[in-house]
C-alpha cells in the first residue's frame, strides 16, 4: 500500500507513494528539500518549470519551495542584526541549499526525513548554529509537513517560514478563496484594502496581495474550472495567506507564511528559538479532485 522509491532526474528524486489511493509526493534534497510533484488519483497537481529545475544556478519556478529563515524579501537585500548588517536573497537559505535524507519510512504512511544545517556560509548571510529537520508524510490525498527548528547558538536566533506551493491553474479568474479575511495588502499600490472577489483576483495582478486577518487553523480554496479543492490546515504561526501569480502563466501561488516580506529587517512577526531549544510545527495539505 505505501512504499518510498527513489531515481535520478539529474537529481535524486525521491517519491511516496499511496497506491491505495494512486498518489504520490515527489522530494528533491538536493534542490533545497522541495517538494516537485503531488498526484492524487495519478493525477498531477502542482506546476514545475523543469528548465529552471535543471539549472542548479537558477530559483526553482515550481512545486513547493520551503521559505526559511525569510519569506519574500529584504530592502536591497539587506537586513541588520546587533550593529552588523547582512546580505540574504530572497525568501532565505533552505530553498538554495541541499538537504540531506535521514530517514524513510512505509509504516501506517509513507514517509522522508531530511536535514538542512548551517555551515559557513549559510552564517555569512545568517550568524547562527541551526539544524532544521522535515518529515514529509503521505496518506491518502494528505500531505503532512511536520517542522523542527533547533537553535544551536547562545543568543535568540530571529526566523519566519512559509511555503510558495505552485499549483496548476488555468482560470484564474474562477478561483473561489474561502477566507474570513476581511482585509488585504496590495503589493501593487502597497494599499490595505477590503476584501471582496474582485478585489483579490490575481489574474491581471504583477506583485502578490496578501490576506492579512483570515482567522483559524485552515485555508481552503478552489480551482472551479479543473473541479479541484485544496485544504491547508496549520499551526497558528501561519498568519498570512499570500496569493500570487504570473499574468498568462498557467499556475496559481497560495502561501501560507508566518511572516510579511522583510521580517527579518522590520521585526515584525518574527519567531525567536531560544538558545539551545527547538520548535516543532506542523502544516497539511490535502487536495480533492
Amino acid at each position: 500500500m505505501f512504499d518510498v522509491k527513489n531515481y535520478e532526474d539529474k537529481y535524486k528524486i525521491y517519491e511516496l507513494i499511496d497506491s491505495e489511493k494512486k498518489s504520490y509526493i515527489k522530494i528533491c534534497p538536493e534542490r533545497g528539500g522541495i517538494i516537485i510533484g503531488f498526484g492524487v488519483n495519478e493525477t498531477e497537481t502542482l506546476y514545475l518549470d523543469k528548465k529552471t529545475f535543471y539549472d542548479s544556478s537558477s530559483n526553482i519556478r515550481g512545486g513547493i519551495p520551503v521559505l526559511f529563515p525569510l519569506c519574500g524579501q529584504l530592502p536591497n537585500g539587506k537586513y541588520e542584526l546587533n550593529g552588523t548588517q547582512y546580505s540574504m536573497k530572497n525568501h532565505g537559505l533552505a530553498r538554495i541549499n541541499k538537504w540531506e535524507v535521514i530517514d524513510t519510512s512505509v509504516k501506517d504512511n509513507a514517509s522522508i526525513t531530511i536535514k538542512f544545517q548551517s555551515d559557513e556560509l549559510t552564517k555569512k548571510s545568517f550568524p547562527f548554529d541551526f539544524q532544521v529537520i522535515f518529515k514529509y508524510t503521505l496518506k491518502g490525498n494528505e500531505l503532512t509537513i511536520s517542522q523542527q527548528f533547533e537553535n544551536k547558538s547562545n543568543i535568540d536566533m530571529p526566523m519566519s517560514i512559509g511555503y510558495h506551493p505552485y499549483f496548476k491553474a488555468e482560470s484564474k479568474d474562477d478561483i473561489f478563496y474561502d477566507t474570513n479575511a476581511t482585509e488585504f495588502l496590495d503589493n501593487n499600490d502597497m494599499k490595505i484594502k477590503p476584501v471582496s472577489k474582485e478585489n483579490i483576483n490575481i489574474s491581471k495582478s504583477v506583485e502578490s496581495k496578501i490576506l492579512l486577518n483570515h482567522t483559524g487553523k485552515s485555508f481552503t480554496f478552489k480551482l472551479n474550472d479543473l473541479n479541484r479543492t485544496f485544504t491547508f490546515t496549520y499551526d497558528k504561526l501561519f498568519k498570512y495567506i499570500v496569493l500570487w501569480s504570473v499574468i498568462d502563466s498557467d499556475f496559481v501561488c497560495v502561501e501560507p507564511w508566518s511572516a510579511k516580506n522583510s521580517s527579518l529587517s522590520t521585526k515584525q512577526d518574527l519567531i525567536y528559538v531560544k538558545p539551545n531549544d527547538k520548535l516543532d510545527f506542523s502544516i497539511s495539505l490535502k487536495i480533492e479532485l
